[in-house]
């Protein structure tokens, strides 16, 4: 397979498709309850965090070839769409694979500060302007990038029309039930699946000569 670029590139993109969001829905399985990086709560469930941390990391580094992969699908049908997705997708991506480090900064936190110090410390350092415009804010364009892909493979005919609209409701699912426990949390990864898994299955059944030519 190595020696077969387009081989590799295919399964390389099809198995990130599906990486993608299995990674997501078990960072949120793993995650600790809670909508905040509450310090008791962070303490006392030091390697839970741990582990929802580099799961979460994971998966967005995987988003990063399924983009790319997704754009690919787009190459001669909407290159335009599929370019612009992809840049703005991926810059999303490599921006946000940086937050989850947060996780391991704040358990830190709260295993060696009193609660209030921890909470002040977390909350000063989420307001300073570099991370919040040069690391949060942008790692949002990951979805823009996702859903201008979807919504291109849609209209290109390369996928059926409910792409766009799983994924939205994939992306937005976490924030709609923010504060709830980390199962019902999961469900926006779960769309993700249903989208994701759809294209990661066209790809991966795709002979290399039509994935050459997509």
């Amino acid at each position: 397979m190595l020696k077969n670029p387009d081989l590799f590139r295919r399964n390389v993109a099809g198995v990130a498709m599906l990486a993608w969001p299995l990674l997501e829905l078990a960072a949120f399985l793993t995650s600790p309850p809670g909508s905040t990086h509450a310090p008791d709560v962070f303490a006392s469930r030091p390697v839970q965090v741990q582990v929802s941390a580099l799961l979460y990391q994971w998966g967005t580094i995987a988003l990063i070839p399924a983009i790319l992969g997704l754009a690919h699908l787009l190459r001669t049908r909407m290159p335009r769409t599929g370019n612009i997705g992809a840049a703005i997708g991926a810059a999303g991506a490599a921006s946000a694979i940086a937050l989850f480090t947060t996780d391991f900064y704040d358990l830190a936190l709260a295993q060696t500060l009193p609660a209030e110090q921890a909470v002040r410390v977390t909350e000063a350092a989420n307001e300073l302007g570099g991370f919040v415009y040069g690391m949060l804010l942008p790692g949002f364009l990951a979805h823009v990038g996702v859903l201008t892909l979807m919504v291109g493979l849609a209209l290109a005919k390369a996928g059926p029309w409910w792409l766009p609209v799983v994924t939205l409701m994939g992306i937005v699912g976490p924030f709609l039930t923010m504060g709830q426990t980390p199962a019902v949390q999961s469900i926006g990864a779960l769309f993700q699946f249903a989208a994701f898994g759809w294209v990661a299955v066209k790809v991966l059944r795709m002979p290399v000569a039509d994935w050459q030519a997509a």
